[in-house]
């Protein structure tokens, strides 16, 4: 380990992953989060290891020309966002650097064209979602958001990328659960009803819906409770709030929905939401993206790489929300969704937009290829979480060989180890078009075209002549 004083200053030279700025002393790294490059800063160490070091910002001896006052005044403690610091030019000219670090360094990516990012039309008030966590803790009820990097809720009053309705909602629904009897959530004890409070909104509709997400089935007197409080709910939202879910969740991992769902007021379990042409219903529960103008330019993207394909597997669909897009101009479709309750809502909005030609398969896509699926396809569209493709699913496609892959994806990192994985298949990445569907954040979506090569006599790859032809469009 270096032996560097506890207060040094650094000049920050970039930006990892998670937007901290990176300064070197001597060729030991040091991660100074809340830094912008070109600061000069006087940092003191948080955390020190034998090749880098985490330090916190003491003062800014040098600021860029791209600070800026962060607009929420929970930001240095919350864990939600962490580029509101920086301008938004400086945060899209970020997220292009990090795409283009994780292609180069870690899939060693060959000359690929990264087209300049999509902007968001909206950079506050766009977020058509909120997970707000309910926790017991010092001896008191607390609800917001956790910590940076904790399970400790930050009481927040309001979120500035929420979408108004939500935020309108939320101190609704504080003002009545914090006057109400119902228990929340003790982490260390897993005693407590109350975990989490869901709420989603509609950009086309203007409604919204929302989840009491419980520990535990709830007695008799606390079911009377909640059915209390959310008819009062509806009745003061009675313009905007379709309807109140509970959703039981007994699990003691960190994922928020459990198997069982019911309505508890209201009239309504799913949203509707309008994409072009196609209209999609939804349930609270559902993957939906968060960020629906560039939701729709991402089905766009796809559908023009796919424009030419008859056949094509959809992974990871969803509710359907790319798949009647390829539906629209393909022969066939199979699509493939893990969650139950998002099975549901894709078969519904297949039917409901008037596609007859959609293949629907619930289950785990490294099952459902492998025991489920039969022929060939022209295309794959893969839009996995975070976490990227399972292997099985890459072994798959490395099987039937498709002319074409389209990969959607919201983490450049796993998107440069699966196209690495991709290309020792024999595939060439073409074209990625990267679009900000999360403004004040880090995080950045992807639209990848890869299409198959062929072997030539001296090992080398090139591309097919109608390979070629598709990735011209």
């Amino acid at each position: 380990m270096r032996s560097f004083d506890d207060e040094v200053t650094v000049t920050i030279d970039g930006m990892d992953s998670k937007s901290r700025g990176i300064a070197r002393m001597d060729g030991y790294v040091v991660f100074v989060p809340g830094a912008l490059v070109g600061e000069t800063i006087l940092a003191k160490f948080v955390e020190r290891r034998k090749h880098y070091g985490v330090a916190t910002i003491k003062s800014i001896l040098k600021s860029s020309d791209y600070r800026v006052p962060p607009k929420c005044e929970y930001y240095e403690a919350c864990g939600g966002c962490d580029l509101q610091h920086a301008s938004y030019d400086y945060q899209l000219s970020a997220k292009e650097h990090l795409i283009g670090e994780a292609i180069t360094r870690i899939g060693k990516w060959p000359n690929v064209i990264i087209e300049p990012i999509v902007p968001s039309p909206q950079v506050w008030g766009y977020r058509n979602k909120a997970i707000i966590h309910t926790r017991y803790q010092k001896n008191q009820k607390k609800l917001g958001y956790f910590a940076r990097g904790t399970h400790e809720v930050i009481d927040i009053k309001r979120c500035p990328v929420l979408d108004p309705l939500l935020n309108d909602l939320y101190n609704l629904m504080r003002d009545v659960i914090e006057h109400s009897d119902v228990t929340f959530y003790d982490e260390r004890s897993s005693n407590g009803l109350l975990r989490h409070v869901v709420m989603r909104s509609s950009l086309s509709s203007r409604k919204t819906l929302m989840a009491w997400i419980l520990s535990r089935k709830p007695k008799r007197s606390e079911m009377d409770e909640l059915k209390r409080i959310s008819t009062q709910l509806i009745n003061r939202q009675s313009s905007n709030l379709q309807g109140i879910i509970v959703n039981i969740n007994i699990s003691k991992g960190n994922f928020v929905w459990g198997p069982e769902t019911f309505l508890l007021a209201g009239d309504e379990i799913n949203l509707r939401e309008r994409l072009g042409a196609f209209e999609l219903s939804y349930n609270v529960s559902d993957f939906f993206q968060v960020n629906v103008p560039q939701a729709y330019n991402i089905c766009k993207t796809v559908s023009k790489h796919i424009a030419d394909n008859s056949r094509v597997l959809e992974l990871y669909a969803g509710v359907g929300t790319i798949t009647c897009f390829l539906a629209s101009i393909c022969e066939n479709v199979v699509a493939v969704e893990e969650w139950q309750p998002a099975c549901k809502s894709l078969s519904l909005n297949i039917a409901k937009n008037g596609l007859s030609n959609v293949l629907v398969a619930c289950g785990k896509a490294e099952d459902v290829v492998f025991n489920k699926i039969d022929g060939d396809f022209d295309a794959i569209v893969l839009d996995p979480p975070r976490t990227g493709c399972h292997k099985d699913v890459l072994t798959f496609i490395g099987k039937i060989r498709p002319t074409k892959i389209v990969y959607v994806s919201c983490n450049p990192v796993t998107l440069a180890r699966d196209g690495k994985v991709l290309m020792d298949m024999g595939y060439k990445p073409v074209n990625l078009l990267p679009l900000d569907m999360f403004p004040q954040t880090s995080h950045v979506e992807c639209v990848t075209l890869m299409t198959r090569t062929s072997q030539t006599t001296d090992g080398n790859h090139k591309l097919d002549e109608k390979d070629i032809s598709a990735s011209k469009l």
